[in-house]
């Protein structure tokens, strides 16, 4: 089945005929500009699955919380346009600096809901090589970045204003996270927390909360998700291994469907749970 994409308000949609779900997807700096190409094989992976594709460019900018809620009205817009049920589940699915988006709109539901804003509850995500990218990371020029932060001009939130918003939330319990075992942006789940954002959120979501996380570890790197296919083979930037890796060796697509699957059924679970405490 080939994927198709239209564009709809500021995204690109793949409309499933019968779709089990909807997937807005987000990737990371330069490569999630062009998302349709970029992640082809990827979305079209989860597109031949059932799932209908939103893929939202990358929007560069300081004020990630900002752009964070810019989603939420892409979400909407999408959603009256295509005219599908609320009930039809929606995933949120980010790769890289895009995780960082999802993560502050889970971290900012638990308020919205309180004020009556536009929230994600309810709506599963899976984080893919997470990158709570700060101001150095954003503008990599010696100095620059500390004065930015300095008079507030930087990054906001921070990495560590970010990490704080997670931990306070009390919330992700619909999360999955797949990590890469050679990400040296992300990091992996070997690394310590200060330095690899995939340990902290590990750290975070599950051993500090003792409650487990839906989460593996695959070969690969950072880049991982990139590539277009060509016949048996895809077309990557993992100039180590080689510009063409084979299909039959890719791990990602596979485990990102299993765990959309399992999500879906927690989502389930938790929406029984709280049924019966309103009943009890």
């Amino acid at each position: 089945m080939n994927v198709l994409f239209k564009p709809i308000a500021h995204s690109w949609v793949a409309e499933n005929p019968n779709p089990i779900g909807v997937i807005q997807f987000i990737g990371g700096a330069l490569y999630g500009t062009l998302p349709t190409i970029s992640y082809r094989h990827f979305l079209q992976s989860l597109f031949e699955e059932g799932y209908t594709i939103i893929a939202v460019p990358f929007q560069f900018g300081l004020n990630h919380g900002v752009i964070a809620r810019g989603l939420l009205d892409e979400r909407d817009r999408i959603r009256q346009a295509l005219d599908y049920p609320e009930a039809l589940p929606h995933f949120w699915v980010g790769h890289s600096l895009g995780c960082k988006y999802i993560a502050l709109l889970e971290a900012y539901s638990s308020e919205a809901i309180k004020k009556g804003a536009k929230n994600i509850i309810n709506e599963p995500s899976l984080l893919i090589a997470p990158d709570i990218s700060d101001t150095k990371d954003a503008i990599p020029i010696p100095g620059l970045p500390y004065l930015l932060d300095y008079f507030s001009l930087g990054v906001r939130p921070t990495k560590k204003e970010t990490q704080d918003i997670i931990r306070n939330s009390g919330l992700f319990n619909l999360t999955a996270l797949i990590s890469f075992r050679d990400d040296d942006i992300a990091g992996n789940a070997m690394g310590s927390p200060d330095e690899s954002d995939v340990s902290w959120f590990i750290h975070e979501l599950e051993y500090q909360r003792d409650k487990p996380l839906l989460r593996k570890e695959i070969p690969g790197g950072h880049r991982e998700p990139i590539g277009i296919r060509i016949g048996e083979s895809l077309v990557d930037l993992n100039l180590w291994d080689g510009i063409f890796e084979p299909i039959g060796k890719r791990h990602l697509e596979g485990v990102a469907i299993q765990f959309l699957a399992e999500l879906v059924q927690r989502r389930g679970t938790f929406a029984l749970a709280k049924l019966l405490n309103k009943t009890t």
